[in-house]
């Protein structure tokens, strides 16, 4: 398979709260936007979008305190704090705070989240043969640009994997958290990391930035979101495809047993119901 120069793409998405003009040209102006590559079934496996739509699978990592960035990444003068001291987490309730983000994406389209996987502490970037692979998304806490201009709270890498992209590709899809904001569920001044760890994934997966208004995908944080807006959705199904696990409510799925029921009774002699 052809390699992707994922330097020459230059994904490194950012949430940012407060964006000067000078960033608009990234705004688009057609809704969501998906970017050149996306994931593929099973562990460290992804593909470019010419794919799309497919179904598609990630693992996930956490950093913990005191890992160093690889030549390809920018934060080359800094490495990981704890990643846990950002909400006062406990692993467990971390597991299951990202666990729960990324399933929310996971419920809505044909994209599997392959769930936490351990991470050995290689460098972020460094190249399978340096065990740059863990998990495919990384997730770590480190320095950004603080709380000051722009205010980039995060970034985030597009999907890929050694074997797609240059050495270093391993660092595709990988998450981090700017440890200079303060943190929390949103309220009392403080930053919804549930709402830009949500909005990271996104990118993580392959979406790009959107236009819309109130979408996960807009570039600028603009308070707590817990679900994903009309045109989060279709950006990634478009990507994955519509869910195939969709379960019904418990009262839909009395309806639906009722008029199952009804069906088999009134339509005995019908060859096949569809």
């Amino acid at each position: 398979m052809k390699k992707i120069n994922i330097i020459f793409l230059g994904i490194v998405l950012g949430f940012t709260l407060n964006i000067s003009p000078t960033f608009a040209g990234y705004i688009r102006a057609n809704g969501f936007t998906l970017l050149p590559t996306a994931w593929d079934p099973g562990l460290d496996t992804a593909r470019v979008a010419a794919g799309n739509p497919a179904p598609g699978g990630a693992s996930w990592s956490l950093m913990a305190a005191g890992i160093l960035a690889d030549a390809v990444d920018p934060h080359l003068d800094n490495s990981t704090t704890d990643f846990l001291a950002l909400l006062g987490q406990t692993s467990t309730q971390a597991s299951a705070f990202i666990n729960s983000i990324l399933d929310i994406w996971d419920d809505d389209s044909a994209f599997t989240n392959l769930g936490e996987v351990d991470d050995g502490g290689s460098s972020f970037g460094a190249s399978n043969g340096a065990g740059g692979h863990l998990g495919d998304i990384r997730i770590g806490a480190i320095f950004i640009d603080g709380n000051v201009g722009s205010n980039v709270l995060a970034h985030a890498y597009q999907p890929c994997t050694n074997a797609l992209c240059v050495p270093g590709g391993s660092i595709g899809g990988d998450m981090h958290i700017d440890n200079a904001n303060t943190w929390g569920d949103g309220t009392g001044g403080t930053l919804d990391l549930f709402t830009v760890m949500l909005h990271e994934f996104g990118h993580s997966l392959g979406l790009d930035h959107s236009d819309v208004l109130g979408s996960v995908m807009e570039p600028i944080y603009a308070g707590a979101r817990r679900s994903l807006h009309s045109d989060d959705i279709n950006g990634i199904q478009a990507i994955y495809g519509a869910s195939t696990s969709t379960v019904p409510e418990p009262s839909a799925l009395i309806l639906l047993l009722s008029g199952l029921s009804a069906i088999g009774f009134f339509g005995r002699r019908r060859k096949s119901i569809t």
